[in-house]
């Protein structure tokens, strides 16, 4: 084919750009065919429509992948320009064909990995590169015969793109020294290119949320960029790797003082609280509402009205604590029962999310609809990859809302998430469960409302944001306590972390973690009206004691306690950066870890005492994120 002689003048620049995105496009739609081919029998379930809409709802991190290989030509153009010559068209073509190959070879073991792992090629996968035999017992049963002559095919179709789009500009001549027209049509390449790479101009960053719009995983896993998948899981791992950084003890020393935790001496007493078998379920995750702000836990009085007049109708359980400190770390641990890990979070990795058991997951198997609630954008926490693969038939985010009721940069108030919530479950079928998430007491904590607390504090600021969120849930209580579904309902409200305020708490201390959790409603029986359980717990109780209550397999909940079973073993853990706090009835261990060092408690000789405790309970946590 003859290579144009043409001057990369301004125009061609962007030419080469457009042709860029062009091009890999293409490349991206060829092997997201070729898995959807591939597994055309497991597509079976999802329907041809599920594998059609995947191309769509995958074309974000197409995009975002090809603007961050194009940041290389970009920058050679730039030197070019400098420093002359005409090495572009030398450099372009080495620089597509190695990244065809690599693409190549990622797709090509992305379709043999998913065959017997039934994840995207990942992290976890090239680090077994380093061990040969553990990686061929993984690869010997994929037909390797066919998947390189799937690479070899993919091959020569990536070369006849390349021949068609990407071979005519790789002989242009860059000789334009107009430096105005150069910059303008830099700037607008890199305008275009930084958009893409985020996936557009939102607030949240593109990620692999942006793919899952379904809650079936082989659609899902077909809409997410194989190539980028890849590069973010290396990238969000590495630091980690593959070894516990939390070996304290023996393994067995610390799997047996973990057994001893879960392990109950003599019978079930566990109550059952609950009129029905089957009650509907909403479940209210409520944004850093600490302990602070409830006053029969402690807190500030006159912040929260509603929820204490609720305290006089329920179940209130005083010494709970959340797991961490982040909403990502909450909704793992509500949903799934999963402890926080200090310096990372599992959230952020869709192949390890899929071997946690989901509460809605349970209920689905018993029944019933799940609908997911949000107010702010899915892609903020991975919320979207999560209700997913957590089994949620409906979920609502921002885009569900009119501009006019987004209120800040989190999206719609609190009051505008109740109402559509509200709104929509007169229409819901009964049994069913709804997770509803609030937002509008997270920072920068802007309401629509008169201030209650006057001053422009972080303090007062955050106390107003709290008294609207329990205001908005008044609300939405008085406007459906008239439906079908009320009177056979459980409601559950906890919160998702504690706050430093308003009570400035330290980071570590335990008070910055204690929260409320609240059981009410019609489906609760009578003699649970108006009580309150005292005994200490966490956050990542809830999921257990909820499956046990329903008649769920509460078994696969193996990180949770059940609230209910007064003889349980009385704990709370909850960690920081790189540390863990240590809660029983009678002592408080924190220990920083990057220190060595005990921030409160002592160390005793005692192989069981409680920083020993509290050390395995962190080894084998981490144990289990690695695993997973």
């Amino acid at each position: 084919m003859t290579i144009l002689k043409t001057d990369l003048s301004n125009r061609f620049i962007l030419r080469y750009f457009v042709r860029h995105y062009i091009f890999w496009i293409l490349i991206f739609f060829v092997q997201r065919l070729t898995f959807v081919l591939y597994y055309s029998r497991s597509f079976a379930e999802a329907g041809v429509t599920r594998g059609i809409e995947s191309f769509w709802h995958g074309l974000q991190l197409d995009l975002s992948l090809a603007g961050y290989f194009a940041l290389l030509p970009f920058l050679v153009l730039v030197i070019q320009y400098f420093a002359g010559g005409s090495f572009f068209k030398t450099f372009i073509k080495w620089y597509t064909f190695i990244l065809i190959i690599l693409t190549v070879i990622i797709s090509g073991s992305d379709l043999g990995l998913y065959e017997n792992w039934g994840v995207k090629l990942n992290y976890r996968a090239v680090t077994m590169l380093a061990h040969p035999a553990e990686a061929f017992e993984t690869i010997q049963s994929a037909p390797l015969f066919l998947l390189t002559a799937i690479m070899l095919a993919q091959g020569f179709i990536c070369w006849l793109l390349y021949k068609a789009i990407m071979a005519p500009v790789a002989g242009w001549r860059f000789h334009n020294r107009k430096a105005i027209q150069f910059s303008i049509s830099m700037l607008v390449a890199a305008a275009v290119i930084i958009t893409s790479i985020r996936g557009g101009v939102q607030q949240i960053p593109v990620n692999e949320s942006t793919a899952y719009f379904c809650s079936l995983p082989i659609a899902n896993h077909a809409a997410v960029n194989t190539t980028w998948h890849l590069f973010k899981s290396i990238s969000k791992n590495s630091g980690h790797g593959h070894a516990n950084i939390y070996s304290y003890l023996p393994l067995q020393e610390a799997e047996d003082l973990l057994q001893k935790l879960y392990t109950v001496p003599g019978i079930d007493s566990t109550v059952s609280i609950l009129k029905e078998p089957t009650p509907n379920i909403v479940f209210i995750q409520l944004e850093s509402f600490t302990a602070g702000v409830v006053k029969e836990l402690g807190g500030d009085s006159g912040i929260t009205p509603v929820l204490s007049r609720l305290i006089d109708q329920g179940l209130l359980f005083t010494n709970i604590y959340s797991s961490g400190v982040r909403t990502d770390q909450g909704i793992i641990a509500l949903l799934s029962g999963f402890p926080a890990q200090p310096q990372t979070s599992i959230i952020y990795q869709p192949d390890k999310i899929e071997h946690l058991p989901f509460l809605s997951l349970e209920f689905k198997k018993k029944g019933y609809g799940n609908n997911f609630y949000y107010g702010g954008e899915l892609g903020f926490g991975r919320f979207n990859t999560i209700a997913h693969h957590a089994g949620f038939d409906r979920v609502i985010g921002k885009d569900d809302f009119s501009e006019a009721r987004q209120f800040n940069k989190w999206g719609v108030d609190d009051k505008s998430l109740f109402e559509k919530f509200a709104n929509e479950s007169k229409t819901f079928t009964q049994p069913f469960f709804s997770y509803v998430i609030t937002s509008s007491s997270h920072e920068p904590f802007t309401v629509p409302m008169e201030p209650v607390f006057k001053g422009n504090s972080l303090e007062e600021r955050f106390k107003n944001a709290c008294y609207f969120t329990d205001q908005s849930l008044g609300e939405l209580l008085d406007s459906v306590k008239n439906t079908a579904w009320y009177k056979h309902t459980l409601f559950v409200l906890v919160a998702d972390h504690g706050h430093v305020l308003p009570l400035n708490r330290k980071f570590d201390e335990p008070a910055r973690y204690h929260i409320p959790l609240l059981l009410f409603g019609e489906a609760l029986k009578e003699e649970y009206k108006a009580v309150t359980i005292n005994a200490l717990g966490s956050q990542t109780d809830i999921a257990g004691t909820l499956a046990k209550q329903l008649g769920l397999n509460d078994k696969l909940f193996k990180w949770s306690n059940d609230l209910l079973l007064p003889q349980r073993q009385q704990f709370a853990f909850y960690t920081f950066d790189d540390g863990f706090g240590w809660l029983t009835p009678g002592d408080t261990v924190i220990f920083d870890n990057r220190a060595q060092k005990i921030l409160q408690g002592s160390a005793t000789g005692d192989k069981e005492s409680n920083l020993i405790k509290g050390k395995a309970y962190m080894q084998m946590l981490y144990d289990a994120f690695l695993k997973y």
